[in-house]
């Protein structure tokens, strides 16, 4: 080693502004040279041209390495300026397999860029390998980059880094665990060094204040189908978020009853099959609705077993998984578990945990309260004492020195009420709805847009199923395409077929939005998707919708398209598309294969273009002044079709 310190601090670069020569330089440039984390290599700034000396250094202290081989230490910087751009070209031929346009990325800005990059993170969500390759490939990009600086030739790369890096930090956003609570680890922490350290004396810590927890979210009252279609163009991403969410509230759950961690068990072995690729999406997606379901009716067994959340977790302790009991018993345990929190409410002093007299008196009140209370029969010695335990180590982890507890957030005055849940409302469905409502909404289109504008969601046609709408026929709102991208007829590819669909969505956005079906054709039979899948990557729904929101986004720009929801569905037994899509806020442009600027309108069952001389008047009648241009001309496709 030449360093002399093993513990000499990092040191990337160094200048040199004197004469140098021998050990000396070796022992300098060791300086640069040494291996650290996160560092890939040192630089050597040579005013004076030292190196003259470096290859006579090298022949008398680096002799070892040529027997064996190795190469100089020292390389010119041009070859790191190489390593840079087949770094950044490797990243780039990544993205390029999955849609992703990296250079696209770097010229837009603003809601342009977020719905750009949003859609290149979906695309690199397709599996683990994929996400993980690309987060390893930009992590050696940037740190490339970061040793070429501060050289200008860095700044050839500087655009694609950037992208790169707001790319990996999206992706880790989207895949980060909540950040861990840690107070119980580290109160135990403390107890360990006061009975360990002989202190003088001990300050109390003053709790926390002013700390709300996160409202508990009911995910068995949200519409999943109307979930599904927000998340659209990046199901991925959002499914991982709702995975997260589901997660993190199984694991406050479990906090509250110790015999709920079977439920974090599934959810966590639930996300290591999707992330192994042993789930599709769907199925992925299928399974955390039947979860969130499970959790909900746990949440809220406490409002039928007429107790509270801190009785629930006792009586649960007491009963699972074993013994079995009838009725008498099970109200005979109850009554136990109510009797013991009030006697232990007396028990957790300031610092309980702290001092072993009163952690003793603790375990002794639950051992005599259980004693005298739970039936000698069902409650052998063994078995109890497993209980009693079971108890002790609960009332340990939930209880705090300072008077806390993990009840503090959802702990309410009055037994049974259904506010123990904590839960907040989903959206409105319609099973919220009265039945001549609903009726109304599935055979009046006008009454369901009126509806759907109250309650904002996308077109009327949005609120009806896909047999309503198929049976209803085409109409003002609602289209159906056989294909998106193969001709039936011709048995052919066809830019005809795709200009289609932008047509048909461009005309509901600059009318009063609908619903596209794509897989249906004019006789309101089922074709399916698979003409088009074979056209996608990866050949399936999540390639497809991925395809297609290119697609529209190219024709009609970023912002029209966040008005469309996009999700597949199972129809007469094959797979269709249903794109709602909602009226938009200011005039959209769309560019088809023949024409680059042609503004399309909807007319009772059909699509038109609209005349270039009615254009400005219709426009001037439709939105209102805020939202037309400044100089009352009609928009550009660069000015009001994109954000």
């Amino acid at each position: 080693m030449w360093m002399t310190g093993f513990d000499a601090p990092s040191c990337s670069t160094i200048y040199l502004d004197r004469p140098m020569r021998n050990h000396t330089l070796m022992q300098t440039i060791a300086r640069a040279n040494r291996v650290f984390p996160d560092k890939d290599n040192g630089l050597i700034v040579d005013y004076i041209g030292v190196f003259r000396n470096l290859e006579k250094a090298l022949a008398i202290y680096g002799a070892a390495n040529a027997g064996v081989g190795l190469d100089t230490p020292i390389q010119d910087k041009s070859e790191l300026l190489v390593a840079l751009a087949e770094a950044v070209a490797t990243v780039d031929e990544l993205c390029e397999r999955f849609d992703v346009d990296l250079a696209e990325l770097g010229t837009a800005s603003g809601f342009a860029f977020i719905a750009l990059r949003d859609a290149a993170v979906e695309a690199l969500l397709v599996d683990d390998e994929v996400r993980t390759g690309f987060l390893a490939a930009a992590d050696h990009a940037r740190k490339l980059f970061k040793a070429v600086l501060p050289d200008p030739a860095a700044a050839d790369h500087q655009q694609a880094v950037a992208v790169i890096r707001a790319l990996a930090e999206r992706l880790k956003e989207v895949a980060r665990s909540p950040n861990a609570d840690i107070t119980a680890i580290a109160d135990a922490v403390d107890e360990l060094l006061d009975r360990s350290v002989g202190a003088e004396e001990y300050v109390i810590r003053a709790a926390a204040e002013g700390i709300d927890p996160d409202p508990l979210i009911d995910l068995s009252r949200i519409d999943f189908d109307a979930l599904a279609a927000r998340f659209a163009g990046r199901k991925r991403a959002e499914t991982d978020r709702l995975a997260a969410l589901l997660r993190q509230r199984s694991i406050d759950a479990a906090r509250r009853n110790p015999t709920r961690f079977d439920l974090v068990e599934r959810i966590e072995e639930l996300i290591a099959a999707y992330n192994a690729g042993s789930l599709n999406i769907d199925e992925y997606l299928r399974r955390l609705v039947a979860l969130s379901q499970d959790l909900t009716v746990e949440e809220q067994r406490a409002v039928t077993e007429d107790m509270t959340e801190e009785e629930l977790a006792i009586f649960d302790l007491l009963t699972k998984p074993d013994p079995v009991l009838d009725d008498a018993q099970r109200a005979v345990v109850k009554a136990s578990a109510k009797r013991l929190l009030d006697h232990l409410h007396d028990k957790l002093v300031l610092d309980w945990r702290r001092k072993a007299a009163t952690t003793a008196a603790v375990r002794t009140t639950i051992l005599d309260v259980l004693d005298a209370d739970l039936p000698a029969d069902p409650y052998p010695p063994d078995l109890f004492d497993l209980k009693v335990t079971a108890v002790f180590d609960h009332v340990i982890t939930a209880y705090g020195d300072d008077g806390s507890s993990v009840y503090d957030s959802g702990r309410t005055s009055e037994r049974g009420s259904s506010k123990a849940v904590g839960a907040v409302a989903g959206p409105l469905d319609l099973a919220t709805m009265a039945d001549d409502v609903v009726e109304r909404i599935r055979v009046d289109a006008a009454f369901a847009s009126l509806v759907a504008e109250h309650l904002g969601v996308p077109g009327g046609s949005a609120l009806r199923t896909v047999p309503e709408l198929i049976d209803n026929d085409e109409d003002f709102s609602v289209e159906f395409k056989s294909t998106a991208r193969w001709d039936l007829r011709e048995d052919k590819p066809s830019k005809a077929m795709e200009d289609a669909v932008v047509k048909t969505v461009a005309g509901f956005l600059n009318t009063d939005g609908g619903t596209l079906l794509i897989g249906v054709g004019p006789d309101r039979e089922a074709v399916g998707l698979e003409h088009d899948y074979a056209r996608v990557k990866p050949p399936d729904g999540d390639g497809f919708v991925n395809w297609l929101t290119t697609h529209l986004t190219n024709a009609v720009g970023h912002a029209a398209v966040m008005r469309a929801r996009a999700r597949i569905v199972v129809h007469g037994g094959h797979q269709i598309c249903r794109l709602d899509v909602a009226r938009s806020s200011q005039p959209v442009w769309a560019k088809t294969s023949k024409d680059e600027h042609v503004f399309f309108v909807r007319m009772n069952n059909s699509t038109r273009v609209l005349p270039q001389h009615e254009i400005e008047s219709y426009v001037a009648d439709r939105w209102s002044h805020s939202e037309r241009p400044h100089d009352g001309t009609a928009a550009s496709p660069d000015v009001h079709s994109r954000k």
